[in-house]
Formats: structure tokens, C-alpha cells, sequence
């Protein structure tokens, strides 16, 4: 595989330099994660540089002894929290089966339940706060960037793996009619089936209030996003033009349909 250290070099000093005027404590933390894991620390760094880039204001998140966000950022005087987190290139292709360094066609699974895995692990680091909460997962795997972060994948994260059904004829032994889509919801990021109410739905992980999918190998960087239904506190989308953002098509709870709607 490619060295990430050589080819984000140039990210890697901005990132030292951008560090140094708030304190020792943000830097040396920084740092220790760049020798220990080098992926996720380039992937903080690349985060931040996609904020930027947005015109966005971005501080460390200023409580460093508790698990909390990494940034607070401010646009038009709107504030929110980001936290980044980074699926390894090992951990894609053991997950995947893409290989980053072949090319052509070849099979591989999605990823939708380690996106899941995700955000159940950074659940807790954006609870209790008082604005918004954007999870960014990235990747610097290549191929799986293209293959497993697009708007496919955030699609089956929104609604859960869809499954094709049938209806089954007990007296015949066979299906009958027309084949259709649907869902268990087990995977589904911010919905699942109600724990006492059978049929019905309720939301999840309510502290996230939007998630950021990053291939952050591409060039220019490709994200997607996705809008928690019901979340702690909306997070203002056109704080990040560009962007598409899906969310789930209002009608859901009293339909039963999902659909997904990109804004």
C-alpha cells in the first residue's frame, strides 16, 4: 500500500501548524496518534482541511479529558461539533474483499454494518451537548472509496440493507405475485423497529445528528451525507454546500414506505 505519511506530507506539517497556537496538550495528543495510528490521525487532519474548505471556523474541542468531539466549528454564527473517525484500509479490504491495489472488477460486500459499528462506538462522545453533531467517516482505500461511500451505500445506512421479498402461499408451497424491497432495519442508522410496539418504528442514536461518508483519496475529496430524522439538534445542511444530503422522505411513519430524498 501507499505511504499515507509521504503522500499527505505536505496536510500533515498544515495540520502540526494549525495545532500549535492552541496549546502543547491538542498537539502532543495529535501527534501521539500519528505515531501510533498513523490513518486516523491523517484522517483528522483531512476533516478539518474539508471544513475549511468550507469556510467553516474550526477549533479543537476544548474538553481534551473527556471523549468528545474533536472540533467545534462555527459558520454564520452556527456552532457544531464533528467528530472523525477512519475505517483503515486493512479493516476495508478484510471487510470488503476489494484489494487497493488491483484494478478491474470483482466482488465485494458493502460496508453498512461496520458505518453502523461506527456510529454505535461515537454515540456516546456526541451525547450531552447543546448543538449539532456531524460524524465523519473516511476511508483512504481507494477503491472502496468509490465502491462502498457513495450514495448507494449512505442510501442502505438511512433505510437498512433492503431484502427481496415475496409473498409465500402455504397451500400452493410457493411464492406468489410480485417480488418486493424490504427491510429489517438492523443496520439502519437512525431507525429500528419499536422494542415494545410491534410494527412500529422509533428513532436511534438521537445525540448524532448528521454523518459525513469521506473518501478522502479521491481528488477533489468526495463526501455524501445523511440527516438523522429526529436528532438532539438539527444540523443546518447548507453550512456545507456542495454536499448532497440524504434523508428519510417525511411520510415513512405513517406509510411504512421508505424512501429516501436527496437534498
Amino acid at each position: 500500500m501507499d505511504n499515507l505519511r509521504d503522500i499527505y506530507s505536505k496536510l500533515i506539517e498544515q495540520h502540526r501548524a494549525w495545532l500549535e497556537p492552541f496549546g502543547d496538550r491538542y498537539l502532543s495528543k495529535w501527534e501521539n496518534l500519528m505515531n501510533s495510528q498513523s490513518e486516523p490521525a491523517i484522517c483528522e487532519a483531512s476533516t478539518r482541511k474539508l471544513l475549511s474548505d468550507f469556510c467553516i471556523e474550526i477549533k479543537p474541542n476544548e474538553d481534551i479529558s473527556r471523549g468528545c468531539p474533536d472540533f467545534l466549528c462555527i459558520k454564520n454564527n452556527k456552532r457544531f461539533y464533528v467528530e472523525a473517525t477512519c475505517i483503515t484500509r486493512e479493516k476495508v479490504t478484510k471487510k470488503t474483499a476489494l484489494d487497493d491495489d488491483l484494478e478491474g472488477a470483482s466482488y465485494y460486500a458493502l460496508l453498512t454494518k461496520t458505518f453502523l459499528s461506527e456510529l454505535c462506538n461515537k454515540t456516546p462522545q456526541c451525547s450531552n451537548l447543546n448543538k449539532p453533531c456531524l460524524v465523519v467517516i473516511g476511508t483512504f482505500h481507494f477503491r472502496a472509496g468509490h465502491c462502498c461511500f457513495g450514495k448507494h451505500a449512505a442510501e442502505d445506512l438511512l433505510t437498512g440493507t433492503p431484502q427481496i421479498s415475496m409473498k409465500f402461499d402455504s397451500k400452493q408451497e410457493r411464492g406468489v405475485g410480485d417480488i418486493y424491497e424490504t427491510t429489517d432495519l438492523r443496520d439502519s442508522a437512525f431507525i429500528r423497529f419499536h422494542r415494545t410496539f410491534e410494527g412500529q418504528t422509533e428513532c436511534a442514536r438521537n445525540p448524532i445528528s448528521a454523518v459525513l461518508l469521506c473518501n478522502f483519496k479521491s481528488r477533489p475529496v468526495s463526501a455524501v451525507g445523511i440527516l438523522h430524522p429526529n436528532p438532539n439538534n438539527s444540523f443546518d445542511r447548507n453550512l456545507l454546500p456542495k454536499i448532497e444530503f440524504g434523508r428519510l422522505s417525511g411520510s415513512y411513519e405513517r406509510t411504512g414506505q421508505l424512501s429516501v430524498e436527496w437534498i
